[in-house]
């Protein structure tokens, strides 16, 4: 019975600002675009400046913890300055609650074009999303940090321009694990502070667009077959899957897997 009010209050506390509500005298909310574990996010229009930007605020359910998190998400960002991640621009506090400003990224994120629009991704077009994507990594990565949420509702496409977003998992490289000591492998592999697991994201993350042109049709619905069954790659796309994924031994370092990923791309 706790639980189950427990679930209901927190429906009820973060339950949505209303469109047309101004937040901080200055963003007044067109939509709402989502909610993750710790925040709510809306577009929002700059009153002042007439441009559009994305107004994440910290879940009221969470409470401190929420507000924390976001101010570390904040620090974060302010450091990670570069062209294809949104720009902190603001940073308002009300009372208890707490909403960062950011550029808002125009475009579709690769789960959208895949499973809305219907994209399929040869692998040659696949190769080179993932080297575009890993040149915003080894940025992070080189300023000492982990995003630990490379998915694919978090990478958005416009034309040419590739965007990283949500980087409220985002860590310092070597900090201790997010994950609860007993968590499932899957989360350790995801959630550790280190280089690795980024890179295992990144496997997913390629796994998931090469399996946007697999013919199902085909396919045994009792089938057990696993990928390397399943898609026609090449040998060193397998390879490179093999390693992120650490089936093989995994790569030591992000400048590794962009020196193989470059060997790729002049291969297919």
């Amino acid at each position: 019975m706790f639980s189950y009010l427990r679930r209901v209050f927190e429906a009820w506390i973060d339950f949505p600002e209303r469109e047309g509500k101004v937040i901080g005298g200055k963003y007044r909310i067109i939509r709402f675009l989502g909610m993750g574990s710790y925040g709510l996010t809306y577009l929002c229009l700059d009153i002042a400046a007439g441009g559009q930007v994305a107004v994440k605020q910290a879940k009221p359910s969470k409470g401190r913890l929420g507000r924390e998190l976001l101010r570390r998400e904040i620090e974060i960002m302010r450091q990670l300055l570069h062209p294809s991640i949104p720009r902190c621009l603001a940073v308002i506090e009300n009372k208890k609650r707490l909403y960062m400003v950011t550029e808002f990224v125009n475009g579709q994120t690769v789960e959208d074009l895949i499973f809305e629009r219907g994209a399929v991704f040869t692998e040659k077009e696949a190769i080179g999303i993932i080297s575009r994507l890993m040149e915003i990594v080894c940025f992070i990565h080189h300023n000492g940090f982990v995003h630990l949420d490379i998915r694919i509702p978090n990478v958005m496409l416009q034309g040419d321009r590739i965007s990283l977003i949500d980087f409220g998992l985002a860590s310092r490289l070597g900090e201790p694990a997010r994950a609860q000591p007993d968590a499932d492998e899957e989360t350790r592999l995801r959630r550790t502070a280190v280089v690795t697991s980024d890179l295992y994201a990144i496997g997913h993350f390629l796994l998931f667009m090469l399996y946007s042109g697999y013919d199902r049709s085909d396919a045994h619905s009792e089938s057990t077959a696993g990928w390397e069954e399943e898609l026609n790659v090449s040998p060193l796309t397998k390879r490179m899957i093999r390693k992120l994924l650490q089936i093989d031994t995994p790569y030591t370092d992000s400048l590794e897997f962009m020196r193989e990923l470059d060997d790729a791309m002049n291969r297919l």
